[in-house]
């Protein structure tokens, strides 16, 4: 049976988006690494730069350089997980809404992003169309999403700084293999900042696109009777960056 065309249309628009948020990432690190510190500077705005379309604010350009200079990756790599994180959110929301306008999803009470991804956990969990090495590190990959979402929810609403939620608002239904960040321990005090590195970011990409491919080609075969799903390396297909960055 053919794919729906509804759901491919918004798997196919996030995997893009995700990738289009890697060559981003990917090329700006390696922009900052090889700039020159005094093209840097040259750059940027001397004494003030507009904050609003009223104000001005007051600042220093060089204490600016100095601490991206110490934090910038992992301000930068918290931009990047903010955006992939509110990517696969979307589609997770538009996957669950297309199934429920076909009358093949009922509709969830509280329709928030830890719900859908219970269901989508739940729709993966005994999902035939993946390799078998994927299939065994499902657990482990729902649990990356799941972190990556609660470490979106604590940059946003608690500075960038673990909080109690942190641990406490983790799916753990038995199946889920509950991930923390690497350095996060239980018993440290709580306030403590979040510090995220590129290889981390990459890290939670992978998971969120392999997660995205599984969940995709589950729900055209599950309801929808097409059981051939895409692997990237059996194709060998370049990516089109043009196409992908949206010109």
């Amino acid at each position: 049976m053919p794919r729906d065309q509804a759901i491919e249309t918004i798997f196919t628009a996030t995997d893009d988006a995700m990738r289009a948020v890697w060559g981003l990432h990917t090329y700006m690190e390696a922009a900052v690494e090889v700039a020159e510190r005094r093209n840097l500077l040259g750059k940027l705005p001397d004494g003030s730069f507009q904050l609003t379309h009223e104000w001005s604010r007051l600042y220093d350009r060089n204490e600016l350089l100095n601490e991206m200079d110490q934090l910038g990756e992992s301000v930068h790599c918290r931009a990047s997980l903010l955006v992939l994180v509110s990517l696969f959110e979307a589609a997770t929301r538009r996957f669950y809404g297309r199934l429920v306008e076909l009358n093949r999803a009922e509709h969830l009470e509280r329709e928030n992003y830890k719900r859908l991804l219970k269901w989508a956990f739940k729709t993966v969990q005994q999902s035939a169309i993946a390799s078998p090495k994927a299939r065994d590190r499902l657990p482990e990959t729902c649990g990356d999403v799941d972190n990556a979402r609660r470490l979106r929810n604590t940059i946003v609403h608690y500075n960038g700084r673990y909080d109690e939620k942190y641990v406490a608002d983790a799916i753990d239904d038995g199946w889920v293999k509950v991930q923390y960040e690497r350095g996060y321990e239980p018993n440290v005090r709580l306030g403590n900042p979040i510090v995220l590195r590129t290889d981390r970011y990459e890290y939670f990409s992978c998971s969120h696109i392999e997660l995205l491919h599984i969940l995709h080609n589950t729900i055209q075969s599950r309801f929808f009777g097409h059981n051939v799903g895409y692997n990237y390396a059996e194709k060998g297909k370049k990516i089109e960056w043009r196409r992908v960055l949206g010109a």
